[in-house]
């Protein structure tokens, strides 16, 4: 039987990083990368892997403070320089210790990895993460993981048991030859999932690179930019970026568009294939009787 780690309760809007002030908070006091933790909550979670880096939390754990001495503001910033910046439109809240997470955080903040983040509602969304990441409630984990524990929990029986699941839930028997074929099919399942999302990334990056006027942001349309068709993409550039692609450089932009379009949809569809795979090797493993 295992257990599941509920998230962090939302934390105060204070100790929310984006990742622009991290980084500075990082660049001038090195000392703070620690306590900086990428955020995974039930927006960002997707399946299989899940991107971090656009949110960052200050993780100082319930009792930091009293063990180092520090009664005061003053005294974290003194601590930690690094952290002034971002904190101190905040420097006068009256609550002791504000700068920290509650104790309840701390199961979250010490769980090994590697871990599965696992979503709520009716689609269960399940997710490999081997980093530093912190969820926050409702989405729950399990750590440490493996990859047979994600294929057995990804597969359609065992998302329909997490439905149904509170504190703790109990994994089928696996022959060890079995075993190994689904740890390796949802080990298969993570990389593909980190490609097409490095892929999406990198070709939205390059559009607002080249395009996109100091300050700006893609739309979502261009976020999402594989949906769309070239003659669709030349347009919403146009419109969102107010920044048309120029004539002689459409042939670059539609090889490019096409090569990586394509590659999008054949790892949409290997993925969907692996996760049939694994359906096919667990649906016997598991008791008929499942809610």
């Amino acid at each position: 039987m295992r257990t599941f780690i509920s998230g962090i309760p939302t934390p105060k809007p204070a100790l929310f990083f984006s990742r622009a002030a991290r980084d500075q908070a990082v660049i001038f006091d090195p000392a703070c990368a620690p306590l900086l933790r990428p955020v995974v909550d039930r927006e960002s979670l997707q399946p299989w892997y899940t991107p971090t880096g656009e949110r960052w939390l200050l993780t100082l754990p319930h009792g930091y403070s009293q063990r180092l001495g520090v009664n005061s503001f003053a005294d974290l910033v003194r601590h930690h320089p690094g952290l002034q910046r971002h904190l101190r439109e905040y420097a006068d809240d009256p609550e002791p210790y504000w700068w920290e997470l509650p104790a309840a955080a701390t199961a979250v903040l010490t769980a090994p990895t590697p871990r599965i983040f696992i979503g709520d509602g009716d689609h269960v969304c399940l997710s490999w993460e081997a980093g530093q990441a912190i969820v926050l409630a409702p989405v729950r984990m399990v750590a440490p993981a493996d990859h047979l524990t994600l294929a057995l929990l990804a597969s359609t029986k065992g998302k329909q048991m997490l439905r149904h699941a509170h504190d703790t839930f109990t994994l089928p028997s696996v022959p060890t030859a079995i075993g190994g074929r689904l740890a390796e099919l949802a080990a298969q399942a993570v990389t593909m999932a980190h490609e097409r999302h490095a892929l999406s990334r990198e070709f939205a990056r390059r559009l607002l690179a080249d395009f996109g006027p100091p300050g700006s942001t893609l739309s979502p349309l261009l976020e999402r930019w594989w949906e769309l068709e070239f003659r669709d993409l030349l347009a919403e550039v146009a419109r969102a970026l107010r920044n048309p692609i120029p004539e002689p450089f459409q042939p670059f932009w539609l090889a490019r568009h096409t090569e990586g379009r394509a590659r999008y949809y054949t790892l949409t569809a290997e993925i969907a294939a692996l996760e049939a795979a694994i359906d096919e090797i667990v649906h016997p493993l598991w008791q008929e009787e499942l809610p």
